[in-house]
């Protein structure tokens, strides 16, 4: 598939590489594995760009110690790029920024495949792969490239945080090309990634989080409110879910006028995914893997506390949750 992107990409000067809102590592060093291919092969000028907050303080980690140039979406003017790549989404999945007008030619994805997918002159969506930088290292394997330590580093710990990092579902390609990044690696930036130095907001929501958090049964919900990121929900989800006795974890947060929310269980014979995207039906985007999933509610004429009810409704009756039939607990 590289082959046949890199003769597309062949006559253009100027490439754009969009991640999708608020990018998590797998589509950073997604985008930032894409840019070295196309740098190194054909010298291209290509530009990452997003939308949204790099809030984590290992994604800000992430691109400070891989040296990952960025710029926001909407301060740039896409008609001065004659190609336009999605990494780590897909048209209409409602989480990346793309404006009227303009649709990629080039689509790489992991994620399960949307209809509107197929528009692009190009697409490689694989559903088995647990992450969209599995695919880039792939390309880069294929092409016999050696990649920096900086690149290295970040496909290594793209293809981590989206699989065997946060005991989500691997395959033996993952792992494989784990084991091909892992000698090219710098294990000095990778260890400064991983347990970066955290802000006191992130302790204030944590607090937050397990004064607020109630006990339904197996799963435990979470209303954060207002927020000053997407992925202290995320977080919040991930953190919540190691408690004992607990299958699933749902938590929801406010940014602006967009309910978001994250879903998670422990159990990789749920299709975490599919039931996010059930449970936003009509009101909004939503999707995932196997056991975590995420999505998001415009607000738009809606009330916040309104639309957490709703979801959180759904959500117990998809589980098989009777409110009353069940004790809800605090922490």
């Amino acid at each position: 598939m590289i082959d046949e992107i890199l003769e597309l990409i062949k006559p253009a000067r100027k490439i754009l590489i969009l991640t999708h809102n608020n990018p998590d590592p797998d589509t950073i060093a997604s985008a930032y594995g894409l840019k070295f291919i196309f740098h190194t092969i054909y010298k291209k000028r290509c530009t990452i760009a997003y939308e949204g907050l790099i809030g984590r303080a290992e994604n800000r980690e992430l691109v400070k110690e891989c040296k990952i140039e960025m710029h926001l979406s909407k301060k740039l003017n896409f008609s001065r790029y004659e190609i336009l790549v999605l990494v780590d989404s897909q048209p209409t999945a409602g989480n990346v920024y793309i404006p009227k007008g303009f649709f990629p030619q080039i689509v790489i994805d992991h994620h399960n495949f949307r209809k509107a997918t197929s528009k692009a002159k190009i697409y490689d969506v694989r559903q088995e792969a647990g992450s969209t930088s599995t695919i880039i290292t792939q390309y880069i394997r294929h092409l016999g490239l050696e990649p920096d330590r900086y690149v290295a580093t970040a496909l290594y710990y793209g293809i981590k945080t989206d699989t065997i990092g946060s005991a989500r579902s691997n395959s033996k390609t993952d792992l494989e090309m784990m084991s091909f990044l892992l000698p090219k690696i710098s294990l000095n930036k990778l260890s400064k990634i991983e347990t970066p130095e955290l802000p006191k907001y992130y302790f204030k929501n944590l607090k937050k989080a397990i004064e607020q958090s109630e006990i339904i049964d197996d799963l435990i919900f979470c209303n954060l409110e207002e927020v000053r990121n997407a992925d202290l929900i995320a977080e919040t989800s991930d953190f919540l879910l190691r408690m004992r006795d607990i299958k699933w974890s749902f938590v929801t947060g406010r940014i602006d006028n967009i309910c978001y929310f994250s879903l998670r269980c422990k159990s990789s014979r749920k299709k975490v995914g599919t039931i996010a995207l059930q449970i936003v039906r009509n009101l909004g985007t939503g999707g995932g893997h196997m056991k975590s999933a995420g999505g998001q509610i415009p607000l738009e004429n809606k009330e916040y506390p309104q639309i957490v009810e709703i979801i959180k409704k759904r959500l117990l009756k998809k589980l098989g949750i009777i409110i009353d039939k069940v004790d809800i607990k605090s922490i």
